[in-house]
């Protein structure tokens, strides 16, 4: 984002009730489109180059040394280290492919919101996209005409950053999994216990998954359905 559009999204971390035109959106993550193909061409170090590099380098890591010296036979200490290192990489594989998968779809999101049907007084269903239209209820993220407005669609400001905050958040995970497999030498420790590193995984998965929740949600109520039930007093029941 350029300076001043930097400082205004400053402002809109600050005020989550700003009532912004939908498209708007795109300006504040104008990258949406270049950043999801370069996370769809990214990969995770395959297992073959692990297990190459496992095979050339465990007898001279640390780790090695230290089993060596607790007199462990060597078939113990090669099972022990093979056991963890497979461990490890299919627990930063699936991190890896969570994060990469969760950033693709934000970036889909910032995009369909970006561009999204402007039928008054809702789109019609042929013109949604059904996996979107999932992710916004799941968020409890809205886009539609505001009070009698049938000029422009509009979102809050609060919607805006909850999306492009964790896309960040996402990206600068993403970037530091790269950093740890950029060497060998995650390989070769041994940090966690298999059952901490199990919880660990699923924890960090899981977070992965989690949003933030809208102030709706935090009070247990849903801006979608408030919508919803304003749409219905205006335009009938059968609307929405």
């Amino acid at each position: 984002m350029v300076s001043n559009m930097k400082e205004r999204y400053e402002e809109l971390k600050q005020y989550g009730n700003i009532i912004l035109n939908y498209n708007e959106i795109l300006l504040f993550y104008p990258d949406y489109f270049k950043t999801k193909v370069l996370l769809e061409n990214e990969s995770f170090v395959s297992k073959e180059q692990v297990d190459d590099a496992f095979e050339k380098n465990y007898r001279s890591s640390a780790l090695y040394n230290k089993l060596v010296q607790l007199a462990m036979a060597n078939d113990e200490i090669y099972g022990f280290m093979k056991h963890n290192k497979d461990l490890k990489y299919a627990s930063l594989k699936s991190i890896f492919d969570k994060l990469i998968q969760s950033s693709i779809n934000l970036c889909e999101l910032v995009d369909y919101i970006g561009h999204y049907p402007t039928t008054y007084p809702v789109p019609k269903e042929e013109e949604k996209n059904p996996k979107m239209e999932e992710l916004l209820e799941k968020y409890d993220i809205t886009v539609r005409y505001y009070l009698g407005d049938i000029n422009e669609m509009q979102i809050t400001s609060d919607d805006v950053v909850r999306i492009i905050d964790k896309l960040h958040e996402n990206l600068e995970m993403i970037n530091s999994v790269k950093g740890i497999i950029a060497s060998n030498d995650w390989l070769f420790t041994r940090q966690l216990s298999d059952e901490a590193r199990e919880k660990n995984t699923i924890d960090i998965i899981n977070g992965i998954d989690s949003f933030p929740l809208s102030t709706y949600q935090k009070q247990n109520q849903s801006s979608r359905e408030e919508g919803k039930k304003y749409l219905r007093l205006q335009h009938g029941k059968k609307i929405i």
